[in-house]
């Protein structure tokens, strides 16, 4: 379930980082958390997938931050045929997928 995770976590982080370059707003101090995020999600998943130490813990913490800042901005520029429910629950709920995936991943030793 890690793995999955994992491979969530990168598709995650390129949809945030491909949507501040649709926006082209990388001159704004509100693009820190978003940056923040991707690169945290990036890393955790990168250490996840090489079994690295502490790639879970990263991963976890990440999708973490990644569902807060998704509940948190509800200000997405969403095309008018995307309903408003649809345009803030799906990056909720992916990142609490992401999110009960890791926590419920199970080691083998």
């Amino acid at each position: 379930m890690a793995k999955i995770s994992a491979w969530m976590a990168l598709a995650a982080a390129a949809a945030i980082i491909g949507s501040l370059l649709l926006r082209g707003e990388f001159s704004e101090f509100g693009v820190v958390g978003p940056i923040a995020a991707a690169a945290l999600l990036s890393l955790g998943a990168y250490r996840t997938l090489t079994a690295q130490s502490g790639g879970l813990r990263l991963l976890c913490g990440a999708w973490g931050i990644a569902t807060g800042r998704a509940w948190y901005a509800p200000s997405y520029d969403f095309p008018s045929f995307v309903p408003g429910v649809v345009a803030i629950g799906a990056p909720v709920l992916v990142s609490a997928v992401g999110l009960a995936l890791v926590v419920l991943h199970k080691e083998k030793k």
